[in-house]
């Protein structure tokens, strides 16, 4: 324990040491400091005349000046380039870069000082230098040393800027100041400034910016106060950091950036699931509408439903963790399932041929089973049916046969040995005569080697009879007659 203690205790003082040399403060009294030792403490250097003296400052003026102005268009360069390929709100760290207090101190310090002793020399020309203008001179040719010492520091402190990684790591100190002072419009700037740098990996494919910009994301979640309710403004704030993440989802899809993708999708899982560890409902809740989000306005709408299968599935994740928790979750996990109905209903609908391939994450998501098994009263677990069953409808109107029998399969290995499976397995098979699906309705039957008795649909009249009319868009029951098994079938 006292080693925990001492790890943070040292990791608190290196944070805090960082910040003190990091700052303008600290750059402004070392440049002081130096400047004063050269000043009192000269070293003997020059020995020069008159004439060499007025040359020497003429040419340093001169120069200094130049390369003082030089140091101010790599800046303005630095700052166009980084502008175009990350973000242009990066102005601000190259304004607060400490470099430039200690750079621009000794350079005017010296320039002036310059000037300072061309007005002082008066003598004829080669006539010896006045001694008391010898240390002043050699004081002089000492911060000229300096001033090309400090540029290739400048110069390493600008190209570091340059790097993403770099940006991205002032962004999350700004950040991190902005909530301790909990200052939330500041650090919703911080999070649209990773965002912006995301979207921009996104549209020229680096992935490892992208990571990393997901990294620093998912980081802001878990730095930030989770909100105690529907009415806490910390709500809007939460708010604002999922939008950001489908506008990166949003960017990843159009430029088929794969990695960003998921990455996007996993970390705004992990935020959801925290929101509901934390009980933050209403948090949960925009997560959820953000999955829906970026399933009917970017998935959908750019014809890559092979992901709208990813999304299914971490819908049904945060649903199962929410049923585990009380009456609230329960209610939260029913909601998700309609969500997800909805989802897949849409994806069925849109591209019918890839229903067999959607069917393994929309329909037979291992979380099904486990999710029912924790709905502790039949009418939850009834409703739960009731959604899932409906997204069976879309499904079976448009799948193949075969498609069907590895659903029936499915079924009968994960959930048949739930005590609801049997008028649920019957009501799969009504629903599928509603639909015109005859071959799908005998495939299961075949497929399950039983028939649709009365009994079970006398169940599914007396525990779920608002949903069956629901199911059966109002229409009676079908006929099951056809269905009836051959006498050898049922026999073998």
């Amino acid at each position: 324990m006292t080693h925990i203690t001492n790890r943070r205790w040292l990791a608190v003082v290196r944070d805090r040491t960082r910040l003190a040399l990091s700052s303008w403060v600290f750059h402004l009294f070392l440049s002081g400091v130096i400047i004063v030792v050269v000043f009192l403490r000269p070293p003997s250097i020059f020995s020069g005349d008159t004439d060499t003296a007025r040359n020497y400052l003429n040419t340093i003026v001169s120069s200094l000046s130049t390369i003082l102005a030089l140091c101010i268009s790599i800046i303005l360069v630095a700052i166009q380039m980084t502008a175009s390929n990350y973000t242009h709100r990066v102005l601000d760290f190259f304004v607060r870069l400490p470099y430039n207090a200690s750079l621009f101190v000794i350079y005017l310090v010296t320039i002036m000082h310059s000037f300072f002793l061309m007005a002082k020399i008066r003598d004829p020309v080669n006539d010896p230098l006045p001694v008391s203008l010898r240390p002043e001179m050699s004081a002089d040719l000492v911060l000229v040393v300096i001033c090309f010492l400090s540029l290739i520091l400048y110069m390493y402190a600008v190209v570091q800027l340059l790097k993403p990684e770099r940006i991205i790591r002032l962004i999350l100190r700004d950040y991190t100041r902005a909530v301790t002072r909990r200052r939330w419009r500041a650090a919703l700037d911080n999070v649209e400034q990773i965002c912006d740098i995301a979207k921009r990996a996104a549209s020229v494919n680096d992935s490892v910016t992208g990571a990393r910009c997901t990294e620093a994301m998912s980081f802001t979640v878990s730095s930030l106060p989770m909100p105690a309710g529907a009415d806490d403004p910390l709500l809007s704030v939460h708010g604002s950091v999922v939008d950001q993440w489908v506008e990166i989802v949003g960017v990843a899809v159009k430029e088929r950036e794969t990695g960003l993708l998921y990455g996007a999708l996993d970390a705004l899982h992990q935020q959801g699931r925290a929101y509901i560890e934390a009980q933050s409902w209403a948090a949960a809740e925009q997560v959820v509408r953000a999955y829906r989000h970026i399933v009917f306005s970017h998935l959908l709408c750019e014809g890559q439903t092979y992901y709208v299968e990813r999304v299914a599935g971490r819908l049904y994740q945060l649903a199962m963790y929410a049923a585990q928790e009380n009456t609230r979750g329960r209610m939260f996990c029913l909601r998700t399932w309609q969500v997800i109905e909805t989802i897949g209903e849409n994806a069925f609908n849109a591209q019918p041929a890839t229903a067999g391939t959607l069917m393994d994450g929309l329909l037979m998501a291992s979380e099904v089973y486990d999710t029912l098994s924790l709905l502790r009263h039949r009418e939850e677990m009834w409703r739960a049916l009731g959604t899932y069953f409906a997204l069976w409808k879309s499904f079976v109107r448009v799948c193949f046969v075969r498609d069907a029998a590895r659903w029936a399969a499915w079924w009968q290995e994960h959930v048949a040995v739930n005590p609801i499976a049997p008028p649920a397995s019957s009501l799969a098979v009504l629903m599928a005569m509603h639909a015109g699906r005859e071959d799908v309705a005998k495939t299961l039957c075949y497929r399950w080697e039983r028939d649709v008795r009365g009994d079970e649909i006398a169940t599914l009249y007396a525990e779920f009879r608002e949903g069956v009319k629901e199911l059966f868009d109002g229409w009676p029951l079908p006929s099951i007659e056809r269905l009836k098994m051959p006498e050898a079938q049922r026999q073998r």
